[in-house]
């Protein structure tokens, strides 16, 4: 006959292979769950090349999967649709826009300007198939990243002209209305910097701050000028393009 301490003696032996088993099962999950995410992180490494290389839409899950070296079926255990790539690219973009918001300046500077101009730069570097393609930009995925991040810079963009203004290096707004025109206007010489790039075949020519900022620059007080050049430098004023008199010199050579 059992006694109340042999019954106690099995029941704390079976909690204890309880834990160990749920142990060893939860480790072996993890691990698996870890394989699973760097098999993938591998996969969307690749397939950015190859999307930007190829183009997203000449491209089947089957020549992906030869891109990557494996089967097309390890590859639809990982992403049954291209569309879920997308999805996982997306919030690898999301994830580089964070990584660099992280040096942001706290106050509304016009030092994060440059820093949303050195992202986006970035970005169209990684990935230009998503920004060549606009049917890659109405992605559900790719759109929400895209809109949320538009909204964030030009909204910054108001908040450091605000803060220009309060401290003096700005001056009052000519025209109502017209530094959300010059927010906006940042942003999409920015957002569409490469195909600017492309399309004009300025190469290295011309740089997406410069352009940016020349549509600021005449709106600075002598104050805030003489501040953005002990910031940046002289010499950042000095890369403006062809000064409009030696244009009018020259034009007959355009």
């Amino acid at each position: 006959m059992l006694t109340f301490r042999t019954i106690k003696y099995f029941l704390v032996l079976q909690d204890y292979f309880n834990i160990v088993f749920l142990s060893h099962s939860t480790k072996k999950r993890n691990l698996g769950y870890r394989h699973r995410m760097k098999t993938r992180e591998r996969i969307i490494t690749q397939v950015i090349e190859a999307f930007n290389d190829k183009g997203y839409h000449s491209l089947s899950l089957a020549d992906l999967a030869q891109w990557c070296n494996m089967s097309r079926g390890n590859l639809a255990y990982h992403y049954k649709y291209k569309e879920d790539i997308l999805d996982d690219i997306a919030v690898k973009m999301q994830k580089d826009i964070q990584r660099f918001s992280k040096k942001r300046k706290s106050f509304p500077a016009f030092h994060n300007l440059n820093l949303d101009i050195r992202t986006c730069v970035f970005l169209q570097g990684k990935y230009p198939f998503v920004f060549e393609d606009m049917s890659i930009l109405k992605h559900d995925s790719i759109k929400e990243v895209m809109t949320k991040w538009s909204r964030n810079v030009i909204k910054q963009n108001m908040n450091a002209f605000a803060y220009g203004i309060e401290i003096k290096n700005i001056k009052d707004e000519p025209i109502e209305g017209l530094y959300y025109q010059l927010s906006v206007n940042a942003w999409l010489i920015t957002y569409n910097w490469l195909a600017q790039k492309n399309v004009r075949e300025i190469g290295n020519k011309e740089e997406a701050a410069v352009m940016v900022w020349s549509t600021i620059l005449p709106h600075f007080t002598e104050k805030g000028l003489s501040e953005f050049k002990a910031y940046y430098g002289s010499d950042f004023l000095k890369n403006y393009g062809i000064p409009i008199k030696q244009y009018s010199s020259i034009k007959h050579l355009f």
